[in-house]
C-alpha cells in the first residue's frame, strides 16, 4: 500500500514513462532536458530556480492545494492561507504546472498562477490493481468476513478532510463491519479525529497499513469514498479497476469522469449517502452495474495513456 497519494503518482509517471519508452533519471548529475518535480517543499523551490539558470525545462506536478491542506493535520486550518501564497510563488517557477483535474486547474488560477496548466490524470496500474478471486477469499479470511457480509472499504489517511465522520456515523446504521484502511498521525491528528477513534462504533475496523492494498479492493464489496476535498483521487481509480462499486461525496473534481448513476454514486449530504449506501447494499444488479462501468472508466486512465499525453507535453515544452 502507497502511504501517499503523491508517492503513488510518481511511481506512476515512472511506470508510464517506461511503457512509452520515454527514458528518465532520477540523478540530478546526469543529461537531461526537463526536470519534473512533484513535491512541494523548499527544497524542490531552490531546485526549480536553480535548474531554470541552467537553461533546463521546469515542470511541477501540483498534487497539492492550501484547499486539501485544510482539516488536515492539526494547526493545519491556521496554516493554509500562508501555505497558500508560498504555492502560488512555487507554482509560478513552472514553465508548465500539470494537475490531475479541471477543478484544481481552476483552484490554481483562482491562488494567482500565470503559468500554464495542463490537466492530465494521475493514472492507475491497470496491470496491478485488477480483481482477484484469490485475493478476495484471503482478505475475507484474514479479517473474518462472513460471505454473505457486505463490507463497505474506505482508503485514505485519517483526516476529517477524507470524511472519516460520515464514514463512522453511517457505520453506526448497520451490522455488517466497515473497513477503513489509512495512516494514523498520533502526534499531528487534530482533537476531533482521536476522540471519533475513541469512540468509534464497534463495527469499524482501522487498519494502518495492508502490505497489499489490491486484497482490500476485492475482498471489500462497495468503495465508500466521502472525502470531502479531492484534487482526483487515485484510490477511486484503484477501486474502480478492481471491479467495485463507488459511492463518493459529490465533488467538483469528479465531473466529465466519475458519473452519477452510470459508473458511480454520488451523494451530496449524509442523507444521501444513507439512502444511497442503503440502495448498494440491496441492489445486487446496480452494484455490477456500477462496477462494470467502473472498471471501463478506470481503463482509459491507464498508465499506457497518460504516459503517451506525457510524452506529447514533454514534447511541447522543449519547442516552446
Amino acid at each position: 500500500m502507497s502511504i501517499t497519494g503523491i508517492g503513488t503518482a510518481i511511481r506512476n509517471q515512472r511506470k508510464a514513462l517506461k511503457l512509452n519508452n520515454i527514458e528518465y533519471t532520477n540523478n540530478l548529475d546526469d543529461e537531461f532536458d526537463i526536470l519534473h518535480l512533484n513535491i512541494v517543499g523548499l527544497k524542490s523551490l531552490s531546485l526549480a530556480r536553480r535548474m531554470k539558470k541552467k537553461g533546463k525545462k521546469v515542470v511541477i506536478h501540483a498534487h497539492t492545494t492550501a484547499d486539501d491542506f485544510r482539516d488536515s493535520f492539526r494547526f493545519s486550518n491556521l496554516i493554509a492561507p500562508y501555505f497558500q501564497r508560498y504555492l502560488t510563488f512555487y507554482y509560478n517557477q513552472a514553465d508548465l504546472v500539470l494537475c490531475p483535474s479541471e477543478y484544481t486547474k481552476n483552484v490554481l488560477e483562482r491562488y494567482g498562477v500565470k503559468r500554464p496548466i495542463r490537466v492530465i490524470s494521475n493514472g492507475v496500474d491497470t496491470n496491478k490493481f485488477k480483481f482477484s478471486k484469490e485475493k478476495r477469499v484471503k482478505f475475507r479470511k484474514e479479517y473474518d468476513l462472513k460471505d454473505t457480509d457486505m463490507v463497505p472499504l474506505c482508503v485514505g489517511h485519517l483526516f476529517i478532510r477524507k470524511g472519516i465522520k460520515t464514514f463512522m456515523n453511517l457505520a453506526r446504521r448497520y451490522n455488517e463491519k466497515f473497513i477503513w484502511v489509512g495512516r494514523r498521525y498520533k502526534k499531528l491528528e487534530e482533537r476531533e479525529i482521536s476522540n471519533l477513534i475513541r469512540n468509534k462504533p464497534d463495527n469499524v475496523i482501522l487498519v494502518n497499513y495492508i502490505e497489499d492494498i489490491v486484497s482490500a479492493y476485492c475482498g471489500a464489496d462497495i468503495f465508500l469514498f466521502p472525502s470531502n476535498c479531492e484534487n482526483q483521487g487515485i484510490v477511486l481509480l484503484e477501486a474502480a479497476a478492481c471491479k467495485m462499486p463507488i459511492l463518493c461525496r459529490d465533488l467538483l473534481a469528479y465531473k466529465g469522469w466519475l458519473i452519477d448513476e452510470v459508473n458511480c454514486l454520488k451523494a451530496k449530504n449524509f442523507y444521501e449517502f444513507e439512502e444511497k449506501l442503503e440502495r448498494l447494499m440491496m441492489d445486487k444488479e446496480l452494484r455490477n452495474k456500477l462496477a462494470k462501468n467502473a472498471h471501463t472508466m478506470a481503463k482509459e486512465h491507464s498508465l499506457k495513456n497518460v504516459g503517451a499525453k506525457l510524452k506529447m507535453i514533454y514534447d511541447e515544452v522543449m519547442e516552446k
